[in-house]
């Protein structure tokens, strides 16, 4: 909290945040103050806390800021105010306690599951990150994707379970999806089971809810020339039948890379996270080609050799770097 900052405007912030109506940076003002208040209790005691909101009492009615003044409170009066501004106080420790956020990386190469306190379960692909809270179980079940990931949601008619994304939300109450969003990249949202909607943050008006077999691919206009579809601003959507019932989507699951017409640009950044390297295409000549394959966890070099069967060109490895060749 700033130094000027009022036990009145930290209960008006409590009040928001139990809202849900909290800017960003009031969050981090009122989890700033939670972590030094919790600093000053693993030094002193919990002895401390009544006290505190003591203080908290004293300071809002000198100034003025209670219904009845000071001098001719009644001790009843003051008992429930004291209790008022007690509990108030007892929630916000309940909610920042049990809202830390917690996050979970993926390194090149590597996927990884992980069950979330609601029990939704999720994997995410090689280069991802996942962020969500330590009390989601409560309500509040947001989380934050960069990267890739499949998720089987658990069902709770109640409480929608939201990924934020850089560029989009999707919102669902029970289902299996993967969802695609690796920074500055096309995005993908692919559908098995269930129900979602799905919105573009910064136009939230471009907006379509999906059916069971088919997925949403968000292509960024300056690599759009082949795709076809509405115009969402800085993208081009497309919604698409799944092929295989999905197989294609989540085949990295099991260790194996597949790709469909592909060009050699958009390839070598897969290929970059899958094994954890540098690539760089010296002649852009050889962007012209396109590639379809399935890569099953062979090491770098066989996967280059299989691609130079179908495109004329050289390679070498330096360490983490791959340079690619004419």
């Amino acid at each position: 909290m700033q130094p000027d900052t009022t036990d009145r405007q930290l209960l008006e912030l409590l009040d928001k945040y139990l809202k849900g109506d909290c800017t960003e940076q009031e969050r981090q003002l009122l989890e700033s103050w939670y972590e030094a208040y919790e600093s000053r209790l693993a030094d002193d005691g919990p002895a401390e806390l009544p006290a505190l909101y003591d203080h908290m009492v004293v300071r809002l009615q000198a100034e003025e800021e209670w219904a009845v003044p000071v001098k001719k409170m009644r001790s009843w009066w003051k008992v429930a105010a004291a209790l008022l501004v007690l509990i108030a106080g007892t929630l916000l420790v309940w909610v920042l306690s049990s809202s830390r956020m917690e996050e979970v990386r993926t390194l090149a190469g590597h996927h990884r599951q992980v069950t979330l306190p609601d029990g939704t379960l999720v994997w995410l692909n090689v280069s991802s990150s996942l962020k969500y809270s330590t009390g989601m179980k409560n309500g509040k079940r947001d989380v934050y994707l960069e990267g890739e990931g499949y998720f089987d949601v658990a069902a709770s008619d109640r409480y929608p379970f939201i990924i934020h994304t850089k560029d989009i939300t999707v919102k669902v109450l029970g289902t299996r999806f993967n969802l695609k969003a690796y920074t500055g990249e096309s995005l993908e949202t692919s559908l098995l089971q269930g129900k979602v909607a799905v919105s573009l943050n910064h136009r939230p008006e471009k907006s379509l809810q999906l059916s069971p077999q088919y997925k949403l691919t968000l292509t960024r206009k300056e690599a759009a020339e082949q795709a076809s579809g509405e115009d969402w601003g800085e993208f081009i959507a497309e919604v698409l039948p799944i092929q295989r019932e999905g197989e294609t989507e989540i085949l990295w699951q099991k260790d194996k890379m597949e790709f469909h017409d592909k060009p050699f640009s958009e390839l070598a950044r897969i290929m970059e996270r899958w094994y954890g390297k540098t690539i760089i295409i010296k002649d852009t000549s050889l962007n012209s080609n396109w590639f379809n394959g399935t890569f099953r966890r062979e090491d770098i070099n066989r996967a280059l050799k299989a691609l130079q069967i179908t495109a004329d060109f050289n390679y070498k490895i330096k360490g983490d770097t791959v340079i690619i060749y004419k």
